[in-house]
This record gives structure tokens, C-alpha cells and sequence, in this order.
């Protein structure tokens, strides 16, 4: 259980710092720690066009990766299935199945810049930073964003990052600094270790009011602010969930292949009742991306006042 602590405000030089967290310390970890500021400062300067200044951040990070063997773009957020959609790449792309299983083997499945993803020492994935070549490919490549209804990807997020107590699918590691991280981009400082439901939505709100969604880590970081963000759904071949029966056919199709057995999937298996008041709050803060995304979720959202979820 959080203790109750007294929130103090940070200087606003040390909350610009803070807000630069979630670049460096739990991004999607497709770079290392040492590389992340590098990596956005490389995007800022390469990007001939827009206001970069603008962008979220994480997003400079991961976006156009591009298969030129198979001429492919995924893309996905975090918690929309995106381990699962890479697993399904991985084994068409190599014939067998991801082989580093424990977190021994310190081989992360979404570094695709990584030796990992090397066949015959040729890299399987370009990371496009041309912003001409980005909307060449965009007309040209197949293109796949996997999205997934928002406030349930928020509660799941929720749940595997910041929730409190111990058990399957809780006590990540880096709970603390995931923490840390919201209450810094809402201008405070506490020593809290994880936040309740109803407290994690509070904090988005007022991050999102403060106008600083963009900042947030992968996890919550909107989903029309990653994929999206230069590209808007209809610009995109597909936009699909990851549950959706066509997904993994589709994905297929681009490797030539007819093998449709999926991967295994990785979820969490605790049931949370939600409040009247996460319900509202979730409800404000996913707005814009059911208003981008509506028309390609498949099912009404599970997330409901009173709904175990």
C-alpha cells in the first residue's frame, strides 16, 4: 500500500528535467539508457520539416521502422500487443521461434535494432529518420498499426507498471520510477512506490490538462500521439487490434508465409472493479484517440462503472 505522503512542488527547471524521464529510464527499450537523449537529439537535428519541438518524445524514438526485406511497416504502442506482433515477425522472419525466453538472457524482443535481429549479419529492421523517405514508404511499403481500445490500455498499463501489491502481472521493478515519473510531470515530488486506480487517473487528467501528454512514457503516452502522430489512420494499409481474426493472416501475407500459429501472449490475470470516478476520469483523458481511433476498435470498451476488468 502507497504511504501518505505531502506532495512538494518542483522548481520549474527540475520539472523540465523530470519530464525528460521517460525518454531515458522506461521507454520501450528498443535503445539503451546511454543512447536515448543521443537518439532524440539526432531526430531533432535530422528533421528537415514541422515543429519537432512539439513532438511527443518517445515518438522520435521508434518511428518509421521499416522492413526493406518484405517492405513492411509495423508499428503498435505499448500494451496493444505489440510483443505478441513482434514474436509472429520474429519467427516468420527466422523460421523458428524467439528463442531468449528469461530475463537471464537480457535480450529484449523490441530492440529490432539490436544483433538479435540480424539474419546472415544483415539488420531486418531500418529505423527512417528522412522525413521525404518517411512519406515515400508511407505511399509505397505495407504499413500495420495495431491499436487497442484506450482505457482498457490504460488499465492495463496501470496494472503492470504502477498498481499496488504483489502478484502475477504486478511489481515491476521500475514501479517507483514509473511513479515518479507522473507525479513529476504533474509538477510534484513524492516518495510514493505505486498509485491506486483511481490516483493513476487523476494523475493522467491533470497531465493532459497541463497539455503534457506528450511527455508521458510509451505506456500512456496516447495512442494518436505514437503511431498517428504525422500519420493519420487513413494514411496507414491497415489498422487493426491485435485480436482482431485477420491480424496475424494479414501479417503473414507479407512474409509469404500460410503458418497462422500465434504466439503465446503475455497478460495479466487480476480483476479490477472500476470506480464511478477512474471511469470519468479515464473517460476525459481518452477522448481524442477514441475520436482518431473509433471507427477501427471492434467492440464497444469492457470499462465501465462497476466492470471487473
Amino acid at each position: 500500500q502507497a504511504q501518505a505522503v505531502i506532495p512538494s512542488p518542483l522548481s520549474p527547471t527540475s520539472r523540465r528535467l523530470a519530464m525528460m524521464r521517460p525518454v531515458a529510464v522506461c521507454w520501450i527499450l528498443k535503445l539503451s539508457y546511454s543512447n536515448a537523449l543521443q537518439v532524440s537529439e539526432r531526430a531533432l537535428a535530422e528533421r528537415p520539416k514541422g515543429d519537432t519541438q512539439g513532438e511527443p518524445l518517445n515518438r522520435r524514438m521508434y518511428f518509421l521502422d521499416y522492413m526493406p526485406a518484405y517492405n513492411f511497416i509495423p508499428c503498435g504502442c505499448a500494451k496493444c500487443g505489440t510483443t505478441a506482433m513482434l514474436n509472429f515477425i520474429y519467427s516468420r522472419t527466422f523460421s523458428h521461434d524467439w528463442p531468449y525466453l528469461t530475463d537471464a538472457d537480457h535480450k529484449d524482443i523490441h530492440n529490432v535494432f539490436a544483433w538479435w535481429w540480424e539474419r546472415k549479419h544483415v539488420p531486418q529492421f531500418e529505423l527512417v529518420w528522412d522525413w521525404n523517405k518517411q512519406q515515400e514508404l508511407m505511399r509505397t511499403a505495407y504499413s500495420m498499426a495495431i491499436v487497442r481500445d484506450p482505457m482498457s490500455r490504460l488499465i492495463s498499463s496501470w496494472k503492470s507498471k504502477i498498481q499496488c501489491g504483489s502478484g502475477p502481472g504486478r511489481g515491476d521493478p521500475h514501479r517507483a520510477d514509473f511513479v515518479a515519473q507522473l507525479r513529476a510531470l504533474q509538477g510534484l515530488d513524492t516518495n510514493e512506490r505505486c498509485l491506486e486506480l483511481e490516483d493513476f487517473a487523476e494523475a493522467l487528467h491533470q497531465i493532459h490538462d497541463n497539455g503534457d501528454a506528450k511527455y508521458l512514457n510509451d505506456h500512456f503516452l496516447p495512442q494518436h500521439l505514437g503511431c498517428f502522430y504525422t500519420y493519420h489512420p487513413e494514411q496507414w494499409s491497415k489498422v487493426i487490434e491485435i485480436d482482431h481474426e485477420d491480424t496475424f493472416k494479414l501479417m503473414a501475407g507479407r512474409f509469404n508465409s500460410t503458418n497462422l500459429t500465434l504466439p503465446g501472449k503475455h497478460s495479466s490475470s487480476t480483476k479490477i472493479q472500476v470506480s464511478q470516478k477512474a471511469y470519468y476520469l479515464l473517460k476525459l483523458v481518452t477522448a481524442k484517440e477514441y475520436e482518431v481511433l473509433g471507427k477501427y476498435l471492434s467492440k464497444p470498451s469492457p470499462v465501465m462503472p462497476g466492470a471487473w476488468v
